[in-house]
């Protein structure tokens, strides 16, 4: 199996480089095959707070670093903001890796959050205690901004819930915790400081784009461009 390190193209940044992110050229493809084990948004011991974001499949990608994480026989907390959770495709992706998709599933602990203060309820009162129970276990925020979205939240009480969230997901990373969160484009884009907001606290970002060649993701860290493809037919 090859390592995450064998895709992705990397050249140094400029210095006055301080702009949008510029498409570096021939970005590596990731096969089909290396969608779960070796993609980008998969978690390692190191991450921190990961965010993923700027296309609508990221949703999916999440759905692959659930799948490796369970893979590599580690408990999986899924909070779902965006009703995205799809345990057939959990179970497909399992059999294509050769696992059963029971055991894969029965490592993914689900919670749904429909509101931004049942968001902000889960995130700052049970997934702490939850990491504590199962040691090594990997967050998976999906879609954590969308119920932020809701135009019946007046905005100075979606900006403070927000800043609550913040800090608690800044505090579980603090601790050893590991979170992915998935960011579609928002929804509400009067909003959509929101996401930057959450940007900026991030030890990684990692950014999806529709290219030529299919899914284009790209990432800024250490003063190095790294690019991967997903291509179309995946």
């Amino acid at each position: 199996m090859m390592s995450r390190t064998s895709f992705p193209y990397s050249q140094p940044m400029r210095p006055s480089s301080m702009g949008p992110t510029i498409e570096p050229p021939d970005p590596r493809p990731i096969p089909l095959r290396a969608l779960v084990r070796q993609g980008p948004w998969r978690l390692t011991q190191h991450d921190g707070l990961v965010v993923l974001h700027g296309h609508p499949a990221v949703l999916r990608l999440g759905l692959c670093a659930a799948v490796d994480r369970g893979l590599a026989g580690e408990p999986v907390v899924y909070v779902d903001g965006a009703n995205s959770f799809d345990p057939f495709a959990i179970g497909r992706l399992a059999r294509d890796a050769g696992a059963q998709p029971r055991a894969v599933l029965s490592s993914i602990r689900v919670s749904r959050a429909l509101t931004c203060h049942q968001m902000v309820q889960l995130v700052t009162e049970r997934l702490g205690p939850a990491l504590r129970a199962a040691r090594g276990s990997s967050v998976i925020l999906s879609g954590p901004l969308e119920p932020f979205y809701d135009e019946t939240v007046p905005a100075a009480e979606a900006v403070r819930l927000a800043q609550v969230l913040f800090a608690s997901l800044r505090l579980l990373t603090g601790q050893g915790g590991r979170v992915l969160c998935l960011c579609p484009p928002p929804s509400l884009q009067r909003r959509a400081h929101l996401l930057e907001a959450l940007r900026r606290r991030a030890d990684r970002v990692i950014e999806a784009v529709e290219g030529g060649e299919g899914l284009l993701l790209r990432e800024r860290r250490a003063g190095v461009l790294s690019a991967w493809c997903i291509p179309h037919g995946a």
